[in-house]
């Protein structure tokens, strides 16, 4: 990446007058972020997205392989891969299933028969 080019879109980022008032109001960086126009700086935003993003990625790294500890415990190390695998990527998962509404379509089914 051009630094030149990046500490001219810095520089001009300080001095902009619209977003010195997001300075002081933003209660996180994250929102201040998101009031800085890609267009208009694209290179410091770019930089920007990169090193916030380094905080959510380290955490689903420490997460997975916290997880991964505890269920490939001593007790648990006849686990093969495929299994690890499968027990990580539900261990881990945000999905939550309905189970009212599977269950009710499983009785309707049944009752049919």
């Amino acid at each position: 990446m051009d630094t030149a080019a990046l500490e001219i879109e810095l520089l001009e980022l300080l001095e902009d007058e619209g977003l010195k008032q997001f300075k002081y109001s933003c209660h996180s960086l994250l929102e201040f972020w998101k009031h800085v126009p890609v267009i208009k700086y694209p290179k410091i935003t770019l930089c920007a997205q990169k090193l916030i993003s380094i905080f959510g990625t380290t955490y689903s790294c420490e997460s997975l392989y916290s997880t991964m500890k505890m269920i490939k415990s001593k007790h648990r190390s006849t686990l093969t891969d495929d299994h690890l695998t499968e027990l990580l990527r539900t261990a881990l998962t945000t999905y939550s299933p309905d189970f009212k509404n599977l269950t009710s379509k499983i009785n309707t089914q049944q009752i049919r028969k």
